[in-house]
C-alpha cells in the first residue's frame, strides 16, 4: 500500500471516529429523536456528505455508536470468565459486580442509549435496536457460561436452567441500578453492588 492510500486510509478512520464522537455527544444531550445528520455534521466539522460516505442512514451510525460505546465500556472492567481455581464464589462475584457497577456510573452513555432505543420498541429504528439486543445477549451468555461454573456442583440435575436464571437476574439488577443512579444521585452504587452480591451468594448456596 502506497503512502498515499495509507494517508488516505488513516484520514477516513479518523473522520469515522469524529462521527461516532460528535454523535455520542448530542446524543447524550438531545437523545435519539434530537440527532441529526445535519447537527452531527456541525458538530464535527465534516459535510454531511461525509457521514453519508461513512454511514447510510442515521439508524447505521446509531448502531456503530453503540457498538463503538460498547467497546469502550468493556474495556474498563473485567470479562465475566469463570471462577479461577481457588477463587471463592462470593470473591469471584464480589470482583466482577463491583467493577461492573463502577462502570456503568462512570461511563453511562452506553447503557442510557441502549436501554432509549430499547423501550422503544418501534420498528423505524430496526438496526440501532438490534445492535444493542445483540450486544445485551453476548453479554448474558458471558454472565450465564460463569454462572454454569460459579453455582455449586449438581446445580444442573437439581435446578435445570440457573445459569441462565442468574445471569438474567444479574443484568436486570445491574439495569436498576444504572437507571436508580441517573434519577438519583444520592444513592450509594457500592452498598447497592453489595447488597446485590450478598442476594446472589444466598440464593447459590440455597442450591448446594
Amino acid at each position: 500500500m502506497s503512502p498515499k492510500t495509507d494517508r488516505r486510509s488513516k484520514q477516513g478512520l479518523e473522520s469515522r471516529l469524529r462521527i461516532i464522537e460528535a454523535t455520542f455527544e448530542i446524543a447524550h444531550e438531545l437523545g435519539y429523536q434530537g440527532t441529526s445528520i445535519a447537527k452531527v455534521s456541525a458538530r464535527s466539522g465534516l459535510p454531511a456528505s461525509s457521514v453519508y460516505w461513512h454511514f447510510a442512514d442515521k439508524d447505521e451510525l446509531f448502531a456503530e455508536v453503540l457498538q463503538h460505546s460498547f467497546d469502550q465500556w468493556l474495556e474498563t472492567m473485567p470479562a465475566w470468565e469463570p471462577p479461577t481455581i481457588g477463587e471463592g464464589l462470593r470473591e469471584a462475584v464480589s470482583l466482577r459486580i463491583r467493577s461492573a457497577v463502577k462502570s456503568i456510573a462512570s461511563s453511562p452513555e452506553f447503557w442510557r442509549l441502549g436501554l432509549m432505543l430499547a423501550l422503544e420498541r418501534q420498528a423505524i429504528e430496526p438496526e440501532a435496536r438490534r445492535r444493542f439486543i445483540e450486544i445485551r445477549r453476548s453479554v448474558l451468555d458471558s454472565l450465564a457460561a460463569f454462572w454454569d461454573q460459579a453455582l455449586p456442583a449438581g446445580h444442573s440435575e437439581r435446578s435445570p436452567g440457573m445459569p441462565a436464571l442468574f445471569a438474567r437476574f444479574t443484568m436486570a439488577t445491574s439495569d436498576g441500578i444504572f437507571i436508580s443512579a441517573q434519577i438519583d444521585d444520592e444513592f450509594d452504587l457500592l452498598l447497592l453492588a453489595d447488597l446485590l452480591i450478598d442476594s446472589l451468594e444466598a440464593a447459590a448456596k440455597r442450591l448446594a
